[in-house]
């Protein structure tokens, strides 16, 4: 097993609204995404983890951020395991129907559940507890539509 964790995630923007999925009823929120199977690449990963957290279907655009935690360079705040996260803005398919089922997470180790995906507006945004924090890096590339590939360092 790797010590690191490869996960992607999405970044899904409808009527200046953003989906987030929040945590302990909203102590926190991260963007919608998670764990990539052995069996997946990182879009079908990004697309499977949105229509499990949310019910909706997504057309998987372009790779907006790759950031990384590192346990040691972040003193552990998110425990031992590193991570690499590759974050894609995505459509929802509007052809298909939302579906009703969806995959809470959880984490024993620190009670963190997740209370569901919800929408937030961009304004909203600036004053939510976002993990990693990169509101006003997302908040400024939705305003000036660039949807560029940038590699976020020093974010945690």
């Amino acid at each position: 097993m790797s010590n690191y964790r490869l996960s992607a995630r999405a970044i899904v923007i409808r009527n200046d609204n953003v989906l987030l999925n929040e945590f302990n009823n909203g102590e926190y929120y991260n963007l919608p995404g998670g764990g990539v199977e052995v069996d997946e690449t990182l879009r079908d990963a990004v697309a499977r983890e949105v229509l499990e957290e949310s019910g909706l279907s997504v057309f998987v655009r372009e790779m907006l951020y790759i950031y990384e935690y590192n346990p040691i360079r972040d003193e552990y705040r998110y425990g031992p395991r590193g991570g690499l996260s590759h974050v894609f803005r995505c459509e929802i398919d509007e052809s298909k129907e939302v579906m009703v089922h969806r995959v809470l997470d959880s984490d024993p180790k620190n009670s963190s559940i997740s209370t569901g995906c919800k929408w937030v507006s961009i304004d909203e945004l600036k004053t939510i507890n976002l993990v990693p924090k990169i509101n006003n890096i997302i908040i400024q590339d939705i305003r000036r539509k660039d949807f560029t590939t940038k590699f976020l360092e020093d974010i945690h």
